[in-house]
């Protein structure tokens, strides 16, 4: 190779170096520069997320509310029992005493509507005794009258005085699934104003906490409403019911 030709080569060789050299300082300040901004920007974003992540501050309280209502529905499965030798006597016996009781039923104001005069349980005892038993009765009928009115002061006032039909020899049993019952069946209509009620008194709780710590209440985060709950208002009085709910509120506090 001519002394010329390696001269030029080498020349070459340093040029290429030259640039390749100046690039490299070039891409290293581009790269320290981006860094720099990039490094900025994940500094904003942190702080950016710090800010939506930093976490509420707030209060959970629950607010109870209370109402003492009569009832509008009575429940009373009136019940007797009448006992006979032959059915035909049975059927007989049953027809007028069942007659002698829906007209004292009508003499306290409540009608027809009011009850459903069941089919009677029959029960044949030369089924179930032995001969040495000597049933006074060979037919029990077991008769009931399904009562259900809304007119609670009838009800109760015909089951108070229900011993008068003895006259008629007919006794009303006072068995445990003859018991009267009453029930509440408006919560509807006191449905809105218990909760707000509720919601009110959960409020009171949550700025007192608030006061206590030196913030305000904001608004609701969060509210759940617990299930009404209707019980009896005291035993011997349970034409008297005890409406209850009871809801979760979350508040956001502030400064």
């Amino acid at each position: 190779m001519s002394e010329e030709k390696r001269s030029s080569g080498m020349a070459k060789v340093l040029v290429l170096g030259i640039i390749v050299g100046i690039a490299l300082v070039v891409a290293s300040f581009v790269l320290a520069g981006g860094f720099g901004k990039i490094a900025n920007g994940f500094g904003t974003l942190a702080n950016g997320f710090g800010s939506i992540a930093k976490p509420d501050r707030i209060v959970t309280v629950r607010g109870l509310a209370e109402r003492e209502v009569d009832a509008d529905m009575a429940i009373w499965p009136m019940t007797f029992s009448i006992g006979a030798n032959s059915l035909s006597d049975l059927q007989k016996d049953l027809v007028s005493k069942i007659d002698v009781t829906t007209a004292f039923l009508k003499s306290f104001g409540l009608q027809p509507e009011d009850y459903t005069v069941q089919a009677p349980e029959i029960t044949d005892n030369s089924l179930i005794m032995s001969y040495n038993d000597k049933p006074t009765y060979r037919y029990i009928a077991k008769q009931k009258i399904m009562i259900r009115s809304k007119n609670v002061k009838a009800v109760k006032t015909a089951q108070e005085h229900s011993l008068d039909l003895t006259a008629n020899n007919i006794a009303v049993l006072q068995e445990y699934d003859s018991r009267i019952m009453f029930e509440y069946t408006a919560l509807n209509s006191i449905k809105p104003e218990m909760i707000g009620e509720a919601t009110k008194n959960a409020r009171a709780a949550a700025e007192q906490f608030a006061s206590d710590s030196g913030s305000a209440v904001g608004k609701i985060r969060t509210a759940t409403q617990g299930w009404f709950s209707i019980e009896d208002a005291a035993t011997g009085l349970e034409e008297k019911k005890k409406v209850r709910v009871v809801t979760t509120v979350e508040y956001i506090l502030t400064d």
